[in-house]
């Protein structure tokens, strides 16, 4: 397959082209979103195809004005159509049996989605509507699709009306038997047999009335219970137990985690107080200003500075990756201030009393900085 690039332009990081086909029944690039579907990817030349928008190509490198060979990748378009096709049937069947409508579909590199009109809509209807739709998927049903004027068209007993903004030209009419009608441009498989799964990740109420419901169809839905069933298998092996045993034991040792939350709070407290009892015994004074400077971890820190909120002493407490500071003496913000200024890899702010600094220095580098201040 050929093409000729007739125009190429710097974007951003990459380059957008226009381009003419040159085979006499070409296969163009789909366009990304177009009908909520993703768009085609595959090479012109020697550039990745990164995006297909409504009037240009977008690549990953500079193309002169000449013919090149292209590919698209028809494997990314199975995938692609497979999702359409399983939202086709989902919806249709939501319809059918559920007295449900879609009311917005998108498909992404991830998930497809689905927006169903309530927000009332329960777990268990969710699990009916996905089994039954596997269940149809089992029936092997041929996809059908036939083009049609707009007047036919809008004869046809379609899920979704036809829409205003089609005013010329033949219109799709993408049919599964039975089962659901709609008018689409995009990729469809020929048999449903071959969406072979489908799969609800989950499932959110979304602008006050709408459920929107997370798909996954064919190898999608397949690499997803593949990768969670080895979560599981992981999860049984560091918890000694079987599938029916993980949610006890997790709820086990999230209560355990929770008693020990509290014991290590409860020491913090207890060593806090003492070692606050020690570091006031060891003030650094500069021009009448008493002030302590202290190193411990970020837990101790935090909790000892509490204590300085009421007194008279500057606390400026040193951690393994940050400095706290309180004080009702001296301004938080200009030490903070003077100290970025010294050493540009520091990053803080705070307010008179109290303040913070990403990134950490020696007690005496601060020293230093405060005699400058003070």
């Amino acid at each position: 397959m050929r093409l000729k690039v007739s125009n190429c332009r710097k974007e951003k990081e990459n380059y957008n082209i226009t381009v003419e086909y040159l085979d006499e029944n070409p296969i163009k690039f789909y366009t990304d979103g177009k009908g909520g579907q993703l768009g085609d990817r595959g090479t012109i030349g020697e550039a990745k195809v990164l995006e297909v928008l409504a009037e240009e190509i977008v690549i990953d490198r500079e193309l002169k004005q000449e013919e090149y060979d292209y590919t698209i990748d028809f494997k990314r378009r199975e995938d692609i159509a497979v999702q359409h096709t399983a939202e086709h049937l989902l919806s249709g069947i939501a319809k059918k049996y559920f007295n449900l409508n879609n009311v917005g579909f998108r498909m992404a590199e991830d998930f497809t989605t689905v927006d169903l009109d309530s927000d009332k809509i329960s777990s268990e209807t969710l699990e009916e509507l996905l089994a039954k739709t596997n269940e149809v998927i089992k029936l092997g049903i041929e996809v059908l699709e036939k083009n049609v004027t707009i007047p036919e068209a809008k004869e046809i007993n379609l899920r979704k009306p036809l829409s205003d903004k089609i005013k010329e030209g033949l219109v799709r009419i993408v049919e599964i038997p039975e089962y659901d009608n709609c008018a689409c441009a995009g990729f469809h498989v020929k048999n449903i047999k071959d969406i072979r799964l489908l799969k609800l990740v989950f499932s959110e109420r979304i602008k006050g009335k709408y459920t929107r419901c997370y798909l996954l169809a064919g190898d999608r839905a397949l690499v997803d219970y593949n990768k969670k069933d080895k979560i599981i298998r992981e999860l049984n092996h560091k918890f000694s137990c079987r599938d029916n045993e993980i949610i006890d034991m997790v709820e086990r040792y999230m209560g355990e985690h929770e008693n020990l939350k509290r014991d290590y709070s409860n020491l913090t407290q207890k060593y806090a107080k003492y070692f606050l009892n020690e570091i006031l015994e060891n003030p650094i004074t500069i021009n009448d200003k008493r002030i302590i400077i202290c190193e411990e971890n970020k837990t101790i820190i935090n909790e000892v500075r509490k204590a300085f909120a009421k007194r008279e002493e500057t606390f400026i407490g040193i951690t393994e990756d940050s400095i706290m500071l309180s004080s009702n003496t001296l301004n938080c913000g200009e030490i903070i201030k003077k100290l970025s200024q010294e050493y540009p890899n520091l990053k803080g702010g705070g307010s008179p009393k109290q303040g913070n600094i990403k990134g950490t220095l020696t007690k005496d580098e601060i020293i230093k900085i405060l005699n400058t201040i003070i």
